[in-house]
């Protein structure tokens, strides 16, 4: 009964008009650039296709379980100039709160800006938030119905639209982002609920450790803010290349205030351009709620294709532009 209460208080709290971090968090947000920034669209010159779920809280009745899948390519233009275009579709679950979202976005890229590459990017999309089968439990004992901040009824949905910008610059060994995300600060009048605007900076960096010995250590680093509120997580991961197409790799991430993430993971070359990734995540939950849950876990399944010739080469060349397939 008192793991029941805390979650429904504290889905409570999030579901009243609230201007508090609202957008879900992974902490393997360093395999998950998409989500927070539109212009990484295309930024690995492949075809890339994403899958990550998140279960969170283990054992806490109402517990946040996300999902999340994304997709994206380049378009190679004239000279040093692309296109990425990417969507991105989430589901966000916790207590009797449902979100599902869609999100396409449109990056223009410029290759060789110094010693990277720059891109801006914007995506646009809705919001899907839901109410379903709720059971209110108020602070004061007072019933839900006579209380202005809880939404009336158990069924109750609502739309809103999306819109996303970033700048986002890398190379081979590093990269770094910033964006902010629900420019318009869409109102869910059914829900009471006002959803608040985001930025994210993001940075990592690649370097190898001993000669030759195949081992590189890659830092990487998000801070959230919400313009009220601010969070961050930093990672150490280290990495090894087995034979110049396969890796492992694992490491450790520290949430402020909230978690212990370990990792451990798998790149694979498949053959004819598709490669693999496969990674594992579990977070040790050091926030007060840590002694009402079993930890958190993520999973991530990520295939690229990078083939010779891309199939849009021809569209391209009868447009008047000029066909580049380098990485």
């Amino acid at each position: 009964m008192k793991r029941a209460i805390l979650s429904l208080i504290f889905v409570g709290g999030l579901l009243t008009h609230s201007y508090a971090q609202q957008d879900p968090q992974y902490t393997m947000f360093y395999f998950n650039k998409m989500l927070y920034n539109p212009a990484y669209a295309g930024a690995k010159d492949a075809i890339c296709g994403t899958m990550l779920g998140r279960f969170q809280w283990t054992g806490l009745p109402g517990a946040p379980n996300t999902w999340l899948v994304t997709a994206d390519m380049p378009i190679e233009l004239q000279d040093k100039n692309q296109l990425g275009i990417g969507i991105t579709c989430i589901g966000d679950y916790i207590g009797f709160q449902q979100e599902q979202d869609l999100k396409i976005a449109l990056a223009y890229r410029r290759k060789d800006v110094g010693p990277g590459h720059l891109a801006i990017g914007l995506d646009i999309g809705f919001q899907n938030k839901n109410i379903s089968g709720a059971t209110w439990i108020t602070p004061n004992g007072l019933p839900a119905s006579v209380d202005p901040g809880i939404p009336s009824g158990n069924n109750l949905n609502s739309f809103g639209f999306d819109l996303s910008a970033g700048v986002y610059y890398h190379n081979t060994n590093f990269y770094a982002g910033v964006s902010i995300l629900h420019i318009t600060g869409s109102r869910f009048i059914n829900l009471n609920i006002k959803q608040a605007r985001h930025m994210y900076f993001t940075g990592g960096y690649t370097f190898p450790i001993g000669g030759r010995s195949g081992w590189s250590l890659n830092p990487n680093a998000i801070i959230r803010t919400d313009m009220v509120t601010a969070n961050f997580d930093v990672n150490m991961n280290a990495i090894y290349d087995i034979n110049g197409k396969d890796g492992i790799f694992f490491g450790t991430t520290y949430r402020y205030i909230d978690a212990i993430g370990l990792d451990i993971g798998y790149t694979k070359a498949l053959g004819k351009g598709v490669g693999m990734l496969i990674g594992y995540n579990y977070d040790i939950n050091t926030s007060r709620l840590s002694s009402f849950n079993g930890g958190s876990h993520e999973l991530i399944l990520r295939f690229c294709f990078k083939p010779e010739k891309y199939f849009w080469k021809q569209w391209v060349v009868r447009h008047g532009a000029t066909f580049n397939g380098r990485n």
